[in-house]
């Protein structure tokens, strides 16, 4: 043995099933972390460090070659291997950002090469250089109808706007339909970019109660009176961080009461192509009173940031189309050609069909390793997982990060602090299936050591 530095961090790798070479990585991060290596630190030999484990050489390489794609160590030729400084390690693995997964018999890099070039020879220079109208162009906006009728009727263009992402549209929304200081109501548990938007623009959020089957229509009723509240958001469909699927019969129970309280409804629904048979929308349930928003982004790739909204009638969707203007002025021309291509072939609906094959076959996985009862749907990009016991979700996220682990405390969805204790995790993030029960098998073994109450069910 060389010497050079203090091997303790190594000498009691963690119990449990995850791979040798992993345990090594994990090891060397919790001992970067804590302060027992320090950044400079030069490492023995792998071949040392293989005897003194007891280990084959190469799982030592692979444990080497892990720390280096997390950034924990360095290699200089005919120096060593060096603890890096800086910042802590990328994560191992995503559970935190809520993608789709790369869908199964489609290269969406080549489909988005080949698209582009295709655009770029049959439109005009002129139409991809120029500016476009607020609410986007009349190709654009028909194409938007057709992607909301796979749900649903057809809508006039005239109802219909384009913008660069479901947050782009959101802000317009709520800058067209609010004022500063007014109040929001939205579940006690809800989309962090809805958190996000009304701290950066004055407006205020207010959680209503819910059961299982979503919103409790009496609660609405409350919190609109006592609140003097004029709009309603809700994320019906696979909802996150719930996964929560509203039934039909509550969707016309909220319906019929936000029509007695006239309020306004902002459905926020990216997830409904990930559902073969999703319930009716509140845009055909009410629709002389529903903003409704459906971005591309959550069920074929963030790549395509369009999004398409529709609105009860035209003035509605001018003064949406005048907040546009106002904050991004418009779509992308080029991205929003090509979603607007994939959706006039048919294409995006079929990526869409695999992304959802794919999102399952993940959550076979999850429900195969995680302990416990959690909340999902089948077809879900994300389950919501509840924590019992001692272990908060915060401390839960930190354990994780030191980890190399990323996933959402609840913290991140609460409109209000202490209304549940639990953390979202993300299934579409990892780049494969294996990648993902890697991930899922290192929150176990943390759940394991973090929380009594876990611990038997692992």
């Amino acid at each position: 043995m060389t010497g050079e530095i203090d091997l303790g961090w190594l000498s009691a790798l963690e119990e449990g099933p995850r791979p040798i070479y992993l345990k090594i990585a994990d090891a060397l991060s919790a001992a970067r972390s804590s302060g027992r290596l320090q950044p400079g630190d030069r490492l023995p030999p792998q071949r040392d460090l293989a005897r003194f484990l007891g280990v084959d050489l190469t799982t030592v390489t692979r444990a080497f070659t892990e720390a280096r794609r997390r950034n924990l160590i360095d290699a200089t030729a005919g120096r060593g291997t060096f603890v890096t400084p800086g910042e802590p390690e990328e994560p191992i693995l995503d559970l935190g950002m809520n993608i789709p997964p790369a869908p199964s018999g489609f290269s969406l890099p080549a489909l988005i090469r080949s698209g582009i070039e295709g655009l770029l020879k049959r439109s005009s220079a002129e139409a991809l250089l120029s500016y476009h109208p607020g609410p986007g162009s009349p190709a654009e906006r028909a194409a938007g109808s057709s992607w909301l009728a796979a749900r649903r009727d057809r809508l006039p263009v005239e109802r219909v706007a384009v913008g660069s992402g479901a947050q782009a549209l959101l802000t317009a929304v709520l800058l067209s339909q609010t004022k500063e200081g007014d109040t929001v109501l939205t579940d006690a548990l809800t989309y962090p970019g809805l958190i996000a938007l009304a701290a950066s623009t004055g407006r205020k959020l207010a959680g209503v109660g819910s059961d299982a089957d979503g919103m409790r229509p009496d609660h609405l009723e409350e919190a609109a009176r006592r609140r003097d509240a004029r709009v309603l958001y809700l994320n019906p469909t696979l909802h996150n961080p719930t996964a929560l699927t509203m039934p039909e019969g509550r969707r016309r129970d909220l319906a019929r009461m936000a029509d007695r309280l006239k309020l306004t409804i902002v459905e926020d629904d990216p997830y409904s192509p990930l559902l073969t048979a999703p319930p009716p929308a509140f845009l055909g349930l009410a629709p002389d009173r529903t903003i409704h928003v459906a971005t591309m982004a959550k069920c074929i790739s963030p790549f395509l940031r369009t999004a398409f909204l529709a609105a009860p009638d035209a003035g509605t969707l001018e003064r949406i189309a005048l907040a546009i203007r106002g904050t991004t002025m418009m779509a992308p021309p080029l991205m929003t050609g090509l979603a607007c291509e994939w959706v006039r072939s048919g294409l995006a609906g079929e990526i869409a069909v695999a992304v959802r094959a794919e999102a399952a076959a993940r959550q076979d996985i999850a429900r195969k390793i995680l302990p416990g009862d959690f909340a999902t749907t089948q077809t879900s990009l994300h389950l919501w997982y509840p924590l019992k016991g001692p272990l908060r979700s915060l401390d839960l996220a930190e354990l994780a990060r030191r980890r190399g682990l990323a996933l959402s405390p609840a913290e991140e969805f609460s409109v209000e602090p202490g209304t549940a204790n639990g953390v979202r995790l993300a299934l579409g993030a990892a780049s494969s299936r294996e990648r993902l029960e890697e991930g899922l098998r290192s929150l176990v073994s943390i759940l394991a050591a973090g929380s009594g109450s876990r611990a038997a069910a692992v």
